[in-house]
């Protein structure tokens, strides 16, 4: 299970606070988990036949899912936005039914990221 949460919505803006549903400061979210072939450890690019779930694109504080993964299997879960070129804060919160011992997380950067060539695994 996962969750995709952004950071706007009740908090003001230059001093300004917005109306619930908060449309000025959320954006339109959307989540999706590919499945990586072996050995391959980035999606080189969108592939609709790798796509093991697919969330709606709402415009909401959270959007969640829950799909099943198979063990010794890679996935990339890829948090996006309906609009490209639009950037938003998020949290992605990942949920096992698991010792997290035996799963193994990392946060991969894009390149143009300034994080780029830091490669995190979790925790």
């Amino acid at each position: 299970m996962f969750s995709l949460t952004q950071t706007g919505g009740r908090l003001p803006v230059d001093g300004h606070y917005f109306s619930y549903p908060f449309k000025e400061t959320l954006r339109n979210g959307h989540i999706a988990v590919f499945k990586l072939d072996k050995g391959q450890k980035l999606l080189d690019a969108f592939d609709k036949d790798k796509i093991v779930y697919n969330s709606a694109i709402k415009i909401e504080k959270e959007n969640s899912g829950r799909c099943h993964l198979k063990a010794g299997e890679s996935y990339v879960i890829v948090p996006t936005l309906e609009i490209k070129g639009k950037t938003g804060d998020f949290f992605l919160s990942i949920y096992f039914d698991q010792f997290l011992r035996d799963v193994n997380v990392k946060r991969v950067f894009h390149a143009q990221d300034k994080q780029a060539g830091k490669e995190e695994v979790l925790p």
